[in-house]
């Protein structure tokens, strides 16, 4: 067996553990795996199963979780490749349900802008951008990402049709798209990939983007892509826009992401907007909303009653000045809720520690109460909370059997003997320096900080040359 070494530490701070009962009974696991990770403090963030797990992970061949069960692999269960975590914490990898991946070439702009301000000050820049450029751009995107300890994401993709130019080579939907998906996929991130909804407030402009987004779910139906979780659209719902949403979602059976009331300045006209989705239907199960920070009772009531959710962007928010969603009502009605990075032009840093400590301060200063939100719960948002809205909560979000094997190994060293609550001591201290690894399928692509299949630094220069090219 292959050992892989890892600094060895002591652990007498996680006495307090309880052994609890695992996932899988290791009688029945089949002989082999491909990877086991023992000696590890597991927080599996499956429902029911708060308290860490003192014990081991094992993957299959494909990438997926056999068993995660406390104490030691039983003698009967082998594993090609065997990992001795020496006591780390090993968490289900990051999720961010809203991000940008392109927009990470256009950091620090708008500095002093809230939305529109700062949109307006990346437009001159984006519209000059090719198809090859946005390739790299979500590239770069996607791998600082995951760098930062984010394994699956929801990636809104810039359509050229909402920028267009004269210039048929900038202009080309299908180009802009199909090389947004093969930077997702190279990068190794698990993701999905919204579509964008174009104007659909004619016939002709919602039968221009259904022949679009049919060619293109057929040409991903023939992508051979490990990482690649499904389709999704990215929908308008202002004026007539939520019923072309609607049947696009109906037809394709397709979830949807849109973003709503995110600035303050326009709330007013937004929330006109919400009747037109409760009229056409848009309004369900399978739509959630970016940022969703202005909703007024109705709004968040009658969002609750059709099962919806909503993702939620700390970091962003706070730089654009958009303002604090209120998580703890939103969650006390039944809204799902999970958490996103939106862009490193709006959030400055894909960051998942920094995320969920901006969001848990701003919501306990908004509610001037130190107990209105958990670590806990932050994490889960962050975890199963974003997997949830994402609809893909049976493959990701959480350690148990048959879901990936997307996790995080986290040296608890800097982390404070956990004398109380091991989720405070991770969510309040952690950061991305305290990582000792990312996993994606079992397979290991960020140890100590460093991506082991992608040059980040020759990668960033090449995005940050096209970006001057475009002053």
């Amino acid at each position: 067996m292959l050992k892989d070494k890892l600094v060895c530490r002591s652990l007498p701070q996680f006495c307090w553990l309880v052994l609890v009962a695992a996932f899988a009974c290791p009688a029945a696991l089949p002989q082999s795996a491909r990877l086991i990770v023992r000696n590890a403090i597991i927080m599996t963030m499956a429902d029911g199963q708060k308290t860490p797990i003192a014990g081991y992970l094992a993957v299959d061949t494909e990438g997926k979780i056999l068993a995660v069960a406390a104490g030691e692999p039983p003698a009967n269960l082998q594993g090609t490749t065997v990992v001795d975590a020496h006591g780390d914490y090993l968490i289900p990898g990051f999720i961010s349900a809203h991000s940008h991946l392109y927009e990470a070439a256009y950091r620090a702009l708008g500095v002093d802008q809230p939305l529109r301000g700062w949109g307006a000050a990346r437009q001159p820049y984006q519209r000059k951008s090719t198809a090859d450029d946005i390739y790299w751009f979500t590239l770069y995107g996607a791998l600082d990402h995951v760098q930062h300890g984010i394994t699956g994401v929801y990636n809104f993709a810039l359509s050229r049709a909402a920028n267009a130019t004269s210039d048929p080579v900038v202009n080309n939907e299908e180009a802009f798209q199909k090389g947004q998906f093969k930077a997702e996929m190279d990068s190794g991130i698990r993701f999905e990939h919204s579509y964008p909804i174009g104007d659909t407030t004619t016939p002709a402009g919602l039968e221009l983007t259904r022949t679009r987004l049919k060619a293109f779910l057929a040409w991903t139906a023939t992508q051979t892509a490990p990482t690649f979780l499904k389709v999704m659209l990215g929908g308008s719902t202002g004026g007539g826009q939520s019923a072309g949403a609607a049947a696009l979602m109906k037809e394709f059976h397709l979830g949807n992401q849109t973003h709503f009331l995110e600035p303050s300045a326009d709330q007013g006209v937004q929330r006109l907007n919400f009747r037109a989705m409760l009229d056409t239907g848009l309004l369900q199960h399978d739509l959630y909303f970016g940022h969703f920070i202005h909703a007024d009772d109705y709004i968040a009531e009658q969002t609750a009653k059709a099962g919806a959710g909503m993702t939620w962007q700390p970091l962003s928010n706070g730089r654009l000045a958009s303002g604090v969603a209120d998580i703890p009502k939103y969650l006390k009605l039944g809204i799902r809720v999970g958490m996103g990075l939106d862009g490193e032009a709006s959030a400055d840093l894909a960051d998942p520690f920094e995320n969920m400590r901006a969001g848990l301060y701003a919501v306990r200063d908004k509610y001037e109460d130190a107990t209105v939100l958990s670590p806990y719960q932050v994490l889960y948002l962050h975890t199963m909370g974003s997997a949830d809205v994402m609809l893909v909560k049976d493959q990701v979000g959480s350690l148990e059997p048959g879901k990936f094997a997307d996790f995080l190994l986290i040296n608890p060293a800097r982390l404070g003997v956990p004398l109380e609550d091991p989720y405070a001591n991770l969510v309040f201290v952690a950061s991305e320096k305290d990582m000792d690894s990312v996993w994606i399928g079992g397979q290991k692509v960020v140890e100590h900080g460093e991506l082991l299949h992608h040059d980040i630094v020759k990668i960033a220069a090449d995005t940050y040359r096209r970006v001057a090219a475009q002053k």
